[in-house]
């Protein structure tokens, strides 16, 4: 099954991005251009950061108040095509939909958060979370265990959305519900995949301690799962981690036992994983150590998980894309960080926070 959704990344995304920039150009705060146009300022901020579909004839309001020559009543028919495709597939088939209809659901959600990311996504895939966890609990003991399973999962990818959105705390909120969930399911396996992303939670917010016990918290379970690939993703947190705290030898060690273990998955997406997790490590050892040897392999790694990644991967793409930047930054390669960044889409979230860091990084280092 799949979402069919607009590769070049979420139209929602775009117009909200594009909505920020003529409202800031005009010199207008959301208050007052909320105020102009009738809505409460909450509106307006909840339309740019992709919270909120844009209503019809929004758009042409706006272009005539902004005087953007039509731009956004341009970009609209994509917006409500999206968003059309995106309640269709959020509509489960039936009135109450079996675990196999989730299960298709959940595949078509996880292309389309590789896709257009997190922005879009949130509502149905929390929408969807609940409504396993409900069915769980009334359901035969035959189906017990796979709809916890299915609402840990549902629960990760919807964590995955708010981190995605820099929702740092809700994110956490998800992880813990898909943890107990995955818990009473008895699925170790899932467990250990949700105390990763935890730890990627705390690795963003720059708190390595954190970053480290969830990480070790995952392999435990990932132990008793039995399986390479969640102690292999358990490694990969624990890595980023010790990269964190500037710990090069700890980092590189676990790198090495996280390839080991990955070599017995034949993913590609393990692969891609490994190539981006080992460059973002050598990325924020060369931030912490000022060496550009570390930054070298960086870009060396990350430029390969960009290669591997399929064109329809589009958020994805460039998550990867802005962290390269970074990465030539610290290479002290200012010409190919500022070519790269060019590649890089407008856009709100971990994309974006990921673009302007590299862009201080530049401006600060070669400005």
């Amino acid at each position: 099954m799949s979402l069919d959704l607009h590769q070049a990344g979420s139209a929602r995304s775009d117009f909200g991005a594009r909505l920020r920039h003529w409202r800031l150009l005009r010199g207008l705060s959301q208050a007052e251009l909320g105020r102009r146009l009738g809505y409460d300022d909450s509106h307006i901020s909840r339309v740019e950061n992709t919270r909120r579909w844009p209503p019809a004839g929004m758009a042409e309001r706006l272009d005539e108040l902004l005087d953007t020559a039509g731009e956004l009543a341009g970009i609209w028919p994509q917006v409500e095509r999206e968003r059309r495709r995106l309640a269709r597939y959020g509509r489960p088939a039936g009135a109450t939909p079996g675990p196999d209809t989730l299960e298709q659901l959940l595949t078509a959600y996880r292309a389309a958060a590789h896709a257009v990311g997190g922005h879009a996504l949130v509502d149905v895939l929390e929408q969807h979370a609940r409504l396993a966890a409900r069915q769980q609990r009334t359901a035969p003991s035959a189906e017990r265990a796979r709809l916890g399973s299915l609402a840990a999962r549902y629960a990760e990818l919807a964590g995955w959305a708010r981190f995605d959105r820099l929702e740092y705390g809700r994110a956490l909120a998800w992880y813990d519900c898909g943890r107990e969930w995955a818990a009473l399911a008895g699925d170790p396996a899932g467990v250990a995949l949700l105390l990763a992303r935890q730890s990627a939670v705390h690795w963003a917010c720059g708190d390595s301690a954190a970053a480290l016990g969830t990480a070790d918290a995952s392999y435990r379970q990932a132990v008793l799962a039995g399986r390479p690939a969640p102690q292999a993703r358990a490694l990969l947190a624990r890595a980023r981690g010790h990269a964190l705290a500037g710990d090069r030898r700890e980092a590189e060690c676990v790198l090495e036992e996280a390839a080991r273990l990955t070599g017995s998955d034949p993913t590609a997406e393990a692969g891609t994983r490994l190539l981006l997790v080992h460059g973002t490590c050598h990325r924020d050892l060369a931030v912490r150590t000022g060496h550009r040897a570390h930054a070298r392999l960086a870009a060396v790694g990350l430029a390969e998980a960009l290669d591997r990644l399929p064109p329809e991967q589009q958020h994805y793409r460039a998550l990867v894309t802005a962290r390269l930047a970074g990465a030539h930054v610290w290479a002290g390669r200012p010409e190919a960080a500022g070519t790269v960044l060019a590649r890089v889409p407008t856009g709100a979230g971990r994309v974006a926070l990921e673009r302007r860091q590299s862009e201080r990084w530049l401006s600060r280092h070669h400005g």
